[in-house]
């Protein structure tokens, strides 16, 4: 993997690690589904990756990103139990990403907790509702693997 793709590559990395829920995952936007969208669901979005611009030994692929995920369900309890389940199973864990030497994933301490759900006026459940969201940020460093 190119150093170029790593803010995808990070944001895959947690998604694969998201697996085990039973929701549904998307990364960047919601995929076309077939059928009605399934609630809840939980959408990461990647950012580019941010990389030092001083080191001592010169740039060696280092970078960080803080991904936002957000949570959404049919009402405020479902919307924060999901978040609450992802932010437990990623809580300290190493994703695998092929070239990378990934750290263990950190929730953004300095951020303030996941706010007050919010209605998304624009969307509507398959039983006609609005549904609510909240997020929460997750911080994921790596640097390239010497066998990448």
């Amino acid at each position: 993997m190119a150093d170029t793709d790593v803010g995808w590559a990070h944001a895959q990395g947690l998604a694969d690690l998201l697996e085990p829920l039973p929701y549904r995952v998307f990364i960047g936007q919601v995929d076309e589904v077939d059928g009605p969208l399934e609630y809840p669901h939980l959408i990461l979005w990647p950012p580019p990756a941010m990389r030092p611009t001083i080191t001592l030994n010169g740039y060696g692929g280092e970078t960080a990103t803080t991904t936002q995920i957000t949570a959404v369900g049919r009402d405020p309890r479902e919307a924060i139990t999901a978040l609450d389940r992802a932010s437990a199973l990623l809580h300290r864990r190493r994703p695998t990403i092929p070239g990378r030497n990934c750290s263990v994933i950190t929730q953004q301490p300095e951020a303030a907790g996941p706010p007050q759900p919010q209605r998304d006026e624009q969307a509507r459940t398959p039983d006609g509702h609005p549904p609510y969201f909240t997020f929460a940020l997750f911080t994921l460093n790596s640097s390239r693997s010497p066998d990448g």
